[in-house]
């Protein structure tokens, strides 16, 4: 009957992830939750406060998964009134903090999505729930990492310099001539080089959850090696970073040993599922992190989750837009809300990256994005082809 659950589960957000809009979800993190109040009769009085609360809803459903969690996905009903279904269940348990952080990332005993922003990211939750992700991840990339794993390798990256894994790709800006110049390069760690390293053969991303857990330290590594090289921090950069990461102590130690012009020079990107999990540290870390002089980038946006934004609010200096590839529908979508926001005049700077054909080019001439990063902008850089 579980495993039917995740498998209903995941086909009905399949279901409403063509219209999302209006959809809510609650997902109540029951597995993170101690081992000893994961009772028979705490789900059960758990599932009657949503039964309740579903007799007033036009459309809901509830999933109480195999790994004890319990999902709720409601149609027209108030953000208000889940978080007020889900105190209720917390208290059910005990009103306990969580053993580990949930599947988003935070220490949460819930988490309350607005699926037109999030149904994405819910519906890889789901596949992982029902076993598809991870084998199909598994079947493409032969062994993947397991927990034990990933133990040994998260203690590998504490004890070795990474500095010959660190890449960086450039972030162009079209000048006045039209010439494409690069303003600042994007610092990542090659996950291919760290499977060749730690892992050969395995994958690490097979797991999504197991990855997110691991990119911690991969953050702590690059903040050691960059507060290492004095070279390095007199460049212009960015950092994809966990918000996670923006409160440790790693981070500390690297903010402290900068100026406020060193600090100017430094774009920190923040993945927008991460904002979206850890949304409230984000909202207290971001004043601080502008007043210092660092720039805020919201990562990997795209068509569906733009509307929804309030990127002013969100202290963000760039906002990154991934082209998709997209044609007919799809594109027109995407070029009418970039010309949209673009022309908002909100203070924030888009990106278009991902350029890897003409058309994105194409796209970002007709909106009036002047800030690029991708192989095709690459490719006009090295042949001297003006924008």
């Amino acid at each position: 009957m579980a495993n039917d659950n995740n498998a209903r589960f995941l086909a009905f957000i399949k279901q409403i992830e063509q219209t999302p809009i209006g959809y809510k979800g609650l997902h109540c993190h029951i597995s993170n939750a101690p081992k000893q109040l994961r009772t028979r009769d705490n789900l059960t009085k758990a599932i009657q406060v949503l039964n309740e609360l579903n007799n007033n809803t036009i459309i809901g459903k509830i999933f109480l998964l195999n790994n004890y969690d319990i999902v709720y996905v409601a149609y027209n009903v108030l953000p208000g009134t889940l978080r007020g279904a889900a105190g209720k269940i917390h208290m059910i348990f005990g009103g306990t903090a969580l053993e580990s952080k949930n599947c988003y990332g935070s220490t949460d005993f819930y988490t309350v999505l607005d699926l037109a922003a999030n149904v994405a990211r819910l519906r890889e939750f789901a596949e992982a729930a029902a076993g598809m992700a991870d084998a199909a991840d598994a079947a493409a990339n032969g062994r993947h990492i397991d927990g034990r794993l990933l133990t040994v390798i998260k203690s590998k990256i504490q004890v070795t310099d990474l500095s010959a894994m660190v890449l960086n790709q450039p972030v162009y800006a079209v000048d006045a001539s039209r010439k494409i110049v690069p303003v600042f390069h994007e610092l990542y760690v090659s996950i291919k080089v760290l499977e060749e390293a730690f892992c050969p053969g395995v994958s690490l991303t097979a797991s999504r959850w197991l990855f997110n857990d691991l990119t911690e330290d991969l953050d702590a590594a690059v903040l050691r090696i960059l507060s290492r090289s004095s070279e390095l921090v007199k460049k212009r950069f960015s950092l994809n970073l966990n918000v996670s990461s923006l409160a440790s102590e790693a981070f500390t130690s690297f903010d402290a040993a900068l100026t406020p012009e060193q600090r100017a020079n430094i774009v920190i990107e923040v993945h927008r599922n991460d904002l979206i999990a850890n949304f409230s540290q984000f909202m207290k870390l971001a004043p601080a992190l502008v007043a210092k002089n660092y720039s805020l980038c919201l990562d990997a946006l795209d068509t569906e989750l733009l509307p929804h934004l309030d990127l002013k609010g969100l202290h963000c200096r760039f906002a990154k837009v991934f082209w998709s590839g997209a044609t007919g529908l799809a594109a027109d979508m995407l070029k009418a809300n970039l010309a949209e926001r673009v022309a908002r005049k909100e203070g924030v700077t888009y990106i278009l990256a991902r350029c890897d054909n003409a058309d994105a080019v194409r796209l970002a001439r007709a909106v009036g994005i002047d800030l690029l990063q991708g192989k095709i902008i690459d490719h006009m850089v090295k042949h001297n082809i003006p924008f």
